[in-house]
């Protein structure tokens, strides 16, 4: 298996020279067999070219070669740009905007923020540091807050609460009998029936 460390090593090793495959595997400490596939792999990518003939070919960094580090500052740049005039970025976004697969988004954001350069906060976003994640709740608290109370006032004009109708005074017995002592006595002793 090709990891990017081993991509990494070989890049190191090429640059500003050529070498062969023996002397590219003692410098990096992987076999012949193994280093041939990622030289294989590089070569199929455009990363290396290959001059000389079959067992002695010389290998060296492709002319138009640009590498990890440079490839990450390009992407850092349109990010960064594209964060001080948004103000936040989603995944979804930052993958259209680079251009790129979605597992190569995340790992250019998992890199920026390793080294600082950009912030991630959740579900919440991608913001240029903590300050503006800050920033960006406080103005979505406060756009919430005017979006509630634009609701409840139009609720509150559309539902308003109407006075209550007069309510007809029924005299009933029971209210009767409180009003007085005498009528309270004898209701208790005959029951919502009697007159007093």
């Amino acid at each position: 298996m090709i990891t990017t460390k081993d991509i990494n090593s070989v890049i190191r090793v090429l640059d500003g020279t050529s070498a062969d495959l023996h002397k590219i595997s003692t410098a990096i400490g992987m076999n012949s067999r193994e280093c041939s596939i990622v030289l294989g792999t590089m070569l199929r990518q455009g990363l290396v070219i290959r001059t000389g003939c079959k067992r002695s070919y010389v290998y060296s960094l492709a002319d138009n070669f640009i590498s990890p580090e440079q490839i990450y500052q390009a992407r850092l740049r349109v990010s960064i740009e594209k964060l001080e005039e948004q103000g936040r970025l989603m995944i979804k976004e930052l993958r259209e905007l680079l251009n790129e697969t979605d597992w190569t988004a995340r790992l250019f954001l998992d890199e920026a923020c390793m080294r600082g350069e950009l912030y991630k906060q959740g579900k919440q976003g991608i913001f240029l540091s903590f300050e503006h994640y800050e920033q960006y709740i406080e103005t979505s608290l406060a756009q919430r807050k005017e979006k509630r109370r634009a609701a409840n006032a139009v609720y509150r004009k559309t539902y308003r609460v109407k006075p209550k109708e007069a309510t007809v005074d029924i005299n009933i017995v029971c209210e009767e009998c409180r009003a007085n002592w005498q009528g309270y006595s004898v209701h208790k002793i005959f029951g919502s029936g009697a007159r007093a």
